[in-house]
């Protein structure tokens, strides 16, 4: 996870050690964005999940055929435009929101972080591909798993727990983020297991003004239980293609 220890606390004295000369006059309008740059390394990277192809390895993981994603920025660069990076930490603040709203129930508030023209895509072993394309549908795949009957009397804590963040690529307008997933689940009865794991994959565009998803395509590593998918789902923008393997079958 990315980590920040303490540089808002440091004494200003420690801003001179820095290789970027500041006057004093600009001392502190400065020492935030500055601050930031010594810590996280920023990329202009131009690759795109349209760019990617699988490892060798990705190709022998069981299940159904990774979706397109961005391969790790691994270039070092450092920009210290304070517009890039204050563009960084929204980003960033952006695609954390995605845990914290869907596991309070802020259905509302969560639907608020994806585009209307938001393409949503799952690959699941034993499960299969879903596919589904604007908010809509994307809200229909939802509802259907966590706000169908009975959903109001739920006592069980599920956290979808984000831990090392990538920005792969990002432009003025254009983003793309990876980060692990962990899914667990905490019953009321004081139980508590882990579900699965995987990545999130996010393609996000800055819209007037606003950072907003416009993609959001989730890697699950192990089964999750099934759960059903709206009846003429493809005439509602939605694709399943079921992972018909003969191990699938005796599960």
């Amino acid at each position: 996870m990315i980590c920040w220890p303490g540089f808002l606390d440091m004494p200003q004295t420690r801003l001179y050690q820095h290789p970027i000369h500041i006057r004093r006059t600009r001392m502190k309008k400065t020492f935030i964005t500055t601050a930031v740059a010594g810590v996280i390394s920023l990329s202009g990277s131009l690759a795109t999940a349209s760019d990617w192809k699988p490892t060798d390895f990705q190709k022998r993981i069981p299940g159904p055929a990774r979706l397109p994603m961005v391969e790790a920025d691994y270039s070092g660069t450092v920009n210290t435009d304070p517009q890039f990076i204050a563009d960084r930490l929204a980003i960033l603040n952006h695609v954390a929101a995605y845990s914290y709203l869907i596991d309070e129930g802020r259905w509302d508030e969560w639907y608020s972080l994806f585009s209307d023209d938001v393409v949503f895509e799952t690959t699941t072993p034993c499960f299969g591909t879903i596919r589904a394309t604007g908010k809509k549908a994307f809200m229909g795949v939802v509802d259907m798993r966590y706000r169908g009957p009975g959903s109001e009397k739920n006592t069980t804590m599920r956290r979808h727990t984000q831990g090392n963040y990538h920005v792969a690529k990002q432009t003025k307008d254009t983003a793309e983020v990876r980060t692990y997933m962990l899914i667990s689940s905490a019953p009321a009865d004081g139980g508590f297991k882990v579900l699965t794991s995987g990545t999130y994959n996010a393609t996000l565009k800055k819209r007037n003004g606003k950072w907003t998803i416009t993609r959001w395509y989730i890697e699950v590593d192990a089964p999750l239980k099934a759960s059903a998918l709206p009846e003429g789902g493809a005439a509602k923008g939605i694709e399943f293609i079921p992972d018909t393997r003969e191990m699938c079958k005796k599960k």
